[in-house]
């Protein structure tokens, strides 16, 4: 599955659920789409990739252990 593929399907997926999104949620989304091998590190990074986009806010500022619907990011659409 391609960066854009990915990261599509995580967008559509967090505006439908607004969160708590982690590493392990992710995993768990890219398996169910047939992403075979889904690294944390990679669900990690496209979390935070989101979460600079505006679309995401970490909750959890010390370490950014779980992201949220940005809700003022997506009113503003």
């Amino acid at each position: 599955m391609s960066a854009p593929d990915r990261l599509a399907i995580l967008r559509q997926a967090v505006r439908e659920h607004p969160g708590p999104w982690t590493t392990r949620t992710v995993q768990t989304l890219y398996k169910t789409h047939g992403h075979n091998a889904p690294h944390r590190k990679t669900a990690r990074d496209d979390l935070a990739l989101l979460a600079r986009q505006g679309l995401l806010l970490c909750r959890d500022e010390r370490d950014c252990r779980s992201y949220w619907l940005n809700t003022w990011q997506e009113a503003a659409r």
